[in-house]
């Protein structure tokens, strides 16, 4: 091959740095979402809210699916589902199945199921009286999968805070800390392709009887804690909700919308 030939020579490695995959520097400091650092590719565009009330597990997973399909082929924009699901414990990917300490004949006498799941994190408990958020949002090139989670500690944070409770997250153990030591809310995710499912849950009213059927986490020296335990009293749960998708929608750089009220159909619209 002369050197005015017009092929390439595709026996050399393609050295252009240009072509190499971005990827975020997992070392630089947490960086808030901005005009000039936007974290979603909707930057500056809206976050359409869907309350779905209470919510078997299952059917809420293959939901999140279908919509984080739709989200990545741009027939829906970015989604935020706010829900509680009936007693469920689950198990993430690489979750260790022995932090599940009550028995399949216990879980049958406490009305609970047990799930593993294609997320992030160990096991954790969902159930009555504890807000559950899954962003269903794609994330911009390059993906920064740490910054995501940082974004949905600090939502959740600044959540806690308009209820009177002082929360902080804590370095290599997602999920928000009162003192450091009372788990206030978990966070698990999963990022496929762009889109994230999965999501959050913060413990509100919830009975935390229910976390002494596992170790939380994985974390046997931690405890597990609500902003009802916290404050004395119960909380207005419409209040936490409302409040926690308008930080989530301000941590992202996006405008909170109101979906159209019903189920969610296999289609991405409402149905009443």
């Amino acid at each position: 091959m002369t050197s005015h030939s017009p092929f390439r020579d595709i026996t050399t490695p393609e050295t252009d740095a240009s072509r190499a995959p971005r990827r975020p520097d997992r070392n630089a400091p947490y960086r808030p979402v901005s005009d000039e650092r936007p974290l979603l590719a909707a930057h500056g565009g809206t976050l359409t809210v869907e309350h779905l009330g209470t919510v078997a597990y299952q059917p809420a997973w293959e939901l999140q699916n279908e919509l984080a399909h739709q989200r990545r082929t741009r027939r829906i924009g970015d989604r935020l589902l706010l829900l509680e699901h009936f007693p469920v414990y689950t198990i993430g990917r690489g979750g260790n199945a022995a932090n599940m300490l009550a028995t399949p004949v216990r879980l049958r006498e406490i009305g609970a199921k047990l799930i593993r799941i294609d997320r992030g994190g160990d096991i954790t408990f969902h159930g009555p009286g504890q807000l559950v958020a899954y962003p269903i949002v794609e994330l911009r090139d390059p993906l920064d999968l740490r910054r995501y989670v940082r974004t949905l500690e600090a939502a959740t944070i600044a959540t806690a805070a308009a209820f009177d409770v002082t929360a902080t997250s804590l370095d290599g153990l997602p999920g928000i800390w009162v003192d450091g030591e009372r788990k206030l809310g978990a966070i698990g995710v999963r990022v496929k392709r762009g889109v994230t499912t999965h999501g959050l849950a913060l413990n509100v009213n919830t009975d935390l009887k229910w976390f002494t059927e596992m170790i939380p986490c994985g974390l046997p020296d931690k405890g597990v804690t609500s902003l009802a335990h916290e404050v004395g009293h119960p909380v207005p749960a419409d209040a936490v909700a409302d409040e926690l998708a308008r930080q989530l929608a301000t941590h992202f750089g996006l405008r909170v919308a109101v979906g159209a009220a019903g189920l969610i159909g296999p289609g991405g619209a409402s149905e009443q």
